[in-house]
């Protein structure tokens, strides 16, 4: 019997395992179609991110885990950045345990991963993002992940991201989004 109760506690955490692995199975893809996108892309600058001032739209998708429960979860939002931050509001769901949808409001830095004499290569840019997320149904939550900012013309950028919102909510909970963000400068 009790071979059998260890058997049934450890579904959940192989389901978790198989989860986390088909995540990065999509990052690796998602890396690989950024790469190409580089290569292929010959923007002059920094499009979007050449302005003090960006908008833009940012949809994703990706899994809400928690002891309870995992399960796939959506996330669209707008956001708009300055210098160093930016301000997001939407909606993300469904939650692991908690709602099925929730409005979210979310303060970020980003992080250039590379030196700022080199921002301006046509390549893109490597970005760490973290941030405070209140998501209105569930809690209080951290974010933090890795994004990708390439630029399509001088007004333009797109960006890749795989971000964690990490809830602090009982169960605690994980909601891993891959994002990809259009984002437009702004003129002063």
């Amino acid at each position: 019997m009790n071979a059998q109760s260890t058997t049934t506690n450890d579904r959940p955490a192989i389901a978790t395992v198989r989860s986390v692995k088909q995540s990065l199975r999509v990052l690796k893809a998602l890396l690989v179609c950024i790469c190409l996108l580089s290569g292929i892309a010959g923007a002059q600058s920094l499009g979007a991110y050449t302005y003090f001032a960006r908008a833009g739209w940012v949809c994703g998708a990706g899994a809400s885990n928690s002891s309870v429960a995992t399960k796939p979860t959506v996330q669209c939002g707008g956001m708009f950045s300055g210098p160093f931050f930016d301000l997001e509001a939407g909606v993300m769901g469904p939650q692991a345990n908690q709602s099925t949808v929730s409005g979210y409001l979310s303060t970020n830095l980003f992080i250039p991963l590379i030196p700022l004499k080199d921002l301006g290569n046509r390549h893109g840019v490597p970005l760490f993002v973290g941030g405070y997320t209140n998501m209105f149904q569930t809690g209080n939550a951290l974010d933090y992940g890795l994004a990708f900012a390439h630029p399509i013309d001088k007004y333009h950028s797109i960006q890749f991201e795989v971000r964690d919102y990490c809830a602090f909510s009982n169960p605690t909970q994980h909601n891993v989004v891959f994002r990809i963000a259009w984002l437009t400068g702004i003129d002063d």
